[in-house]
């Protein structure tokens, strides 16, 4: 038992939202606090449908999710629009099970990137392997801030 309880994501819905509650919600659940992101979705919950998922009201923002501006250069004659996740986070104790699929289903639909890069800290338990459940490959490692984060890259077109 991992100490977290679920909710799943198949029971909530995800909403464009504002730079202040984007801001407010990684102050509070993301261990690096809040920073720019030109893209913000929420995850709020909708319904319950299990015994064994969490009970919280309708409409509990659970999960958050922040990618940049386009970074946009030419390559072999087309256009490419890359993009950066940049933040996710959760509530504190509670693991939304599909909760980072959805979220970054919804920002692909809204803005049809040629590819979304992010990185994970390798000192984390998880060291990015969701990412790579969710079809992100491993670009190699960089250093940020004294850690050691793996770089990944998922394309689209």
């Amino acid at each position: 038992m991992d100490g977290l309880s679920d909710i799943f994501a198949r029971n909530c819905e995800v909403r464009r939202i504002d730079k202040a509650s984007a801001s407010s919600f990684f102050d509070l659940y993301h261990r690096l606090g809040s920073t720019t992101c030109r893209y913000r979705y929420g995850l709020f919950v909708r319904r319950r449908t299990g015994a064994g998922e969490l009970s919280l009201p309708e409409g509990t923002m659970v999960a958050a999710a922040g990618f940049s501006n386009a970074r946009r250069w030419q390559k072999e004659g087309t256009i490419v629009s890359s993009y950066e996740w940049i933040r996710y986070a959760s509530l504190r104790g509670v693991r939304v099970v599909g909760g980072m699929g959805k979220l970054l289903d919804a920002f692909v639909e809204d803005v049809r990137p040629s590819d979304v890069m992010t990185y994970a800290d390798l000192s984390w338990p998880d060291g990015g392997k969701t990412y790579g459940k969710l079809g992100f490959e491993q670009e190699g490692t960089v250093e940020r801030g004294g850690s050691i984060n793996m770089k990944y890259r998922k394309k689209f077109q």
